[in-house]
């Protein structure tokens, strides 16, 4: 989280530093109409950087991917860029109102125009208009489609349609950006930043139009074989690939799109890599498509796997491991001590298995998983034991200090042990955990 803070920061604080070197500051002594005409262009340029910056980041660059983390990492920057945006854009529109408001109510002097003085240049004087009403249109539609990404209760698949959408505003407010952005800007630091910033984005934006998102990672396969755990909820789904598969690490995730299906969906994979050409997947039945699947899919049925993504990976400093798993956060678990029982290099490693829905068959799978690659198990009923906090951890494991952490399940319950965690003592980088959340 701190890694993405800063990167928050970071571009936050380029565009500021680029506009404070590009700025006439003797504009600022002609009062608040000269202050206006200084704050319009900055929270507009702020407003498109984040937004910018957050539609780079949904097209999946995996190059940076270490860098913040992980794709899961991706969304949650993206998100805080995106609320940013419609900040910054709604500050931008207060700016550029308020004062008009102000002297139509008679509380503020109309702008006073310097006799003889130079008119600004306006390359693009013929398109202002349309700019600006291009501009206003797509500032209202951008509060109306942020509202609803924001609404928990407006369904996935509307929101990813409506979502997709983001993309064509974009570049409505980059023509917007380009014709009303005051002309000294462009031969100024803020102005050679702000090409850079429009060009890449609009590259981005047109790969979310087109779909062509994700392409290059993109592998054909065939469903093998699915079981539903009835007391838990889970659909174990088998993959065999028809397409050669780069590997995966254990706690990585792919994009699967069935045929027949309108769009892919992120799935944890749940097991390890042997270069067999065979995946598999455990989906928990939480929403819409995901109760839907079990009647959807068939064995034989085409399917596109793109990534994979994700660095839950295991990777760690420290020799021994504590992994602690909420409901349907045991999928990665399960995928690595797959990759141990393969690789046959034991780990010292405990793991906390917490679920309210336990399913006979479900467990046992863990159980043997757990067997076969030497991990100690211990699994909680929630509905009887209640949910593990830290002091009914530190009671099974005193030592845990000893260990690197890794957490993967609901958010609320990674919060918590990680508050309580960090309170004892555990460095911030020995918590590894998932921000798994695509809005």
């Amino acid at each position: 989280m701190t890694r993405l803070k800063l990167v928050f920061a970071a571009i936050a604080l380029l565009v500021i530093a680029a506009w404070l070197g590009s700025v006439d500051w003797s504009l600022m002594s002609g009062g608040i109409w000269s202050a206006r005409g200084l704050l319009v262009p900055l929270t507009g340029i702020l407003a498109m950087a984040f937004m910018a910056a957050a539609i780079l980041l949904a097209a999946r660059p995996v190059q940076v991917e270490s860098a913040l983390g992980g794709l899961d990492k991706f969304y949650r920057l993206h998100k805080w860029l995106g609320i940013a945006a419609v900040i910054m854009t709604v500050l931008h529109w207060l700016v550029e109102k308020a004062p008009k408001w102000l002297v139509e109510l008679g509380l503020l002097a109309p702008r006073q125009r310097v006799a003889g003085a130079a008119a600004e240049p306006r390359p693009f004087a013929d398109y202002r208009d349309l700019a600006s009403d291009l501009g206003e249109g797509a500032f209202y539609l951008l509060l109306a489609l942020a509202a609803l990404a924001l609404w928990r209760r407006f369904p996935y698949h509307l929101f990813f349609k409506t979502h997709r959408v983001m993309a064509v505003l974009y570049l409505v407010l980059t023509f917007h950006a380009i014709v009303l952005t005051p002309a000294s800007y462009w031969t100024a630091p803020i102005g050679l930043l702000m090409i850079v910033l429009f060009t890449v984005a609009a590259v981005a934006a047109g790969l979310s139009i087109f779909g062509r998102i994700g392409k290059t990672h993109r592998f054909a396969g065939e469903v093998t074989d699915f079981h539903l755990h009835e007391g838990n909820s889970v659909l174990d789904v088998g993959v065999k690939l028809t397409t050669a598969w780069p590997g995966h690490a254990a706690g990585q995730f792919a994009f699967l799109k069935f045929e027949g299906t309108e769009r892919a969906h992120p799935f944890t994979i749940s097991s390890g890599w042997a270069n067999t050409g065979r995946l598999a997947f455990s989906i928990k039945g939480i929403g819409d498509y995901t109760r839907r699947l079990p009647a959807i899919i068939k064995v034989g049925q085409a399917i596109t796997v793109e990534g994979p993504y994700g660095r839950f990976d295991f990777g760690s400093a420290a020799g021994r491991q504590l992994w602690i798993a909420g409901g349907v956060g045991i999928t990665p678990f399960i995928a690595r001590m797959e990759a141990i029982t393969i690789a046959g290099q034991p780990q010292d490693v405990d793991l906390i298995y917490s679920t309210g829905a336990l399913d006979d068959a479900f467990v046992d799978e863990v159980r043997s998983a757990a067997d076969a690659a030497g991990v100690r198990l211990q699994i909680v009923d929630t509905g009887k034991a209640g949910l593990v906090d830290l002091a009914k951890l530190a009671a099974w494991l005193p030592d845990w200090r000893c260990a690197d952490v890794w957490f993967c399940g609901p958010s609320k319950f990674g919060d918590s042990l990680y508050n309580a965690m960090r309170a004892e003592g555990l460095p911030a980088d020995r918590f590894h955990r998932e921000l798994f959340e695509m809005r």
